[in-house]
């Protein structure tokens, strides 16, 4: 599969791919990087946190027992009397929002609760919070050891709902009564939440900025590898360019020696051969003077006369063949003077009117352009004298605006399909194509309009 892939787009997945597989690479580290410190976070923060309540609520189970002590220990108060007073101070001892405490005897009977009296007097003993913990065992157990703590499930009254409760519980041994209170921990739930989304917020955060940079990174390679590439196609295009030209500037000045060797060699010594039959018909004795047949002796004259005449044809032949190689007046007096004649020389050969104008005939164009339209114009009027059936006029124009040069030829014959030229024969359109690569050497622009029933134009635009 890669085999088939074009070397340019196998050099840019050679420097996407790597740099794609660091980024995301680098991505998943620093997410798992950012995951583990997280938890490291939270669990911190949870432990200071706990640690901060477990403290808060010894302080608070300490006030309790302060304000209670002088009674649960006065040897002088009955029995049922203090656990009465006691029992009013509790009542009305709370702390914060949601802080209060709460009696139970050792076999789980609630004594008091401040904020639940429908339980007082109910035997709680074997009671499980949403989890199934037995709370109240775990709770006497604590206080029957001395004290210590307990985590649970509590509806929580500000809340109106069950939430993670720790409570501190003691024992009252002498009465048998566990003493408790309690703080709620949805508040550590919070923060250790609130850390964990602002991680996976900064994480996110890691990941969106990754992909940018690495979007950024991937477009910029991209772009630098389309520049990089455009360069190379420019360079390599100029130099295409620079050889074409090189060879069409060859063949230009094969052309031309072949035309001056027609014309000054073989030209010369077919006039020469010319001379020579002139001179031995008009030498040729009479009948009168020698004794030679009439009859022989006119046959010589027509042989020399016919000879005379071929020679001659030849010779407007070989002047032909020359200025279609390279006509003489696009070198000595411009374009304007060699398309007058070409005109002129197919107007005469076809019959067909040819409209010529120029709006810079007074000053000489650049020769590659001059041999450029010269060519097209040459070619366009044989593709014409060929193709363009009951063609009765011709026009062409040459017109120079601003930094811009354009010609223009069409007819008025019959004309043809464009989608159709390369469909059943490979030669056909050859003409046009040669047109349009001298046009595209000069780095101009060709268009061709044609249709059957309206003609044909060519219009080739090349910049100065």
């Amino acid at each position: 599969m890669l085999s088939l892939l074009p070397y340019k787009t196998k050099i840019a997945l050679l420097t996407l791919i790597p740099l794609i597989i660091a980024i995301a690479i680098i991505s998943i580290i620093t997410i798992k990087q950012t995951s583990k410190l997280t938890e490291k976070q939270a669990d911190s923060f949870e432990s200071e946190l706990l640690a901060s309540k477990k403290a808060e609520l010894k302080n608070y189970m300490e006030l309790a027992y302060t304000a209670i002590k002088g009674i649960y220990e006065n040897p002088h108060l009955k029995k049922e009397q203090a656990q009465r007073e006691i029992y009013k101070i509790l009542k009305n001892m709370e702390f914060g929002k949601d802080g209060y405490f709460f009696v139970y005897d050792y076999n789980g009977v609630n004594i008091a609760h401040p904020r639940k009296p429908t339980l007082e007097g109910k035997n709680l003993f074997n009671f499980t919070d949403d989890n199934g913990k037995l709370l109240i065992q775990e709770l006497i157990k604590k206080a029957k050891q001395g004290g210590g703590y307990t985590r649970y499930l509590w509806d929580k009254p500000s809340a109106g709902k069950s939430v993670e409760k720790l409570s501190y519980s003691i024992g009252l041994d002498k009465w048998q009564w566990m003493l408790g209170t309690g703080l709620y921990l949805d508040d550590i739930e919070s923060g250790v939440a609130n850390i964990k989304s602002k991680a996976q917020l900064t994480s996110n955060r890691t990941v969106l900025f990754a992909a940018i940079i690495g979007i950024v990174a991937t477009l910029l390679t991209a772009l630098i590898g389309f520049l990089i590439n455009l360069s190379e196609s420019k360079l390599a295009t100029q130099k295409m360019r620079d050889l074409t030209n090189k060879t069409v500037n060859f063949q230009e000045d094969e052309r031309k020696r072949v035309s001056r060797e027609l014309h000054d060699g073989i030209n010369q010594l077919l006039v020469s051969v010319s001379y020579k039959l002139d001179t031995i018909n008009t030498k040729l004795p009479s009948t009168n003077d020698i004794k030679i047949p009439h009859t022989i002796l006119d046959t010589v004259h027509k042989n020399i006369s016919d000879a005379s005449n071929i020679l001659n044809s030849t010779m407007q032949e070989v002047r032909r063949i020359s200025r279609d190689l390279r006509p003489s007046l696009l070198d000595d007096l411009g374009l304007n003077a060699a398309l007058e004649s070409l005109t002129n020389d197919f107007s005469e050969r076809t019959g067909i009117d040819v409209l010529f104008s120029n709006n810079c005939k007074t000053k000489r164009l650049p020769q590659n352009i001059e041999i450029a339209f010269y060519r097209i114009v040459q070619e366009a009027l044989t593709n014409i004298e060929k193709h363009a059936l009951s063609a009765k006029q011709v026009t062409l124009k040459i017109e120079k605006a601003r930094k811009r040069v354009t010609l223009s030829i069409s007819n008025d014959g019959v004309g043809f399909d464009k989608s159709t030229l390369d469909q059943t024969n490979p030669d056909r359109g050859l003409g046009l194509r040669n047109m349009r690569d001298r046009t595209e050497l000069l780095e101009g622009h060709m268009d061709v309009n044609s249709s059957p029933e309206k003609g044909t134009t060519v219009t080739v635009s090349i910049p100065l």
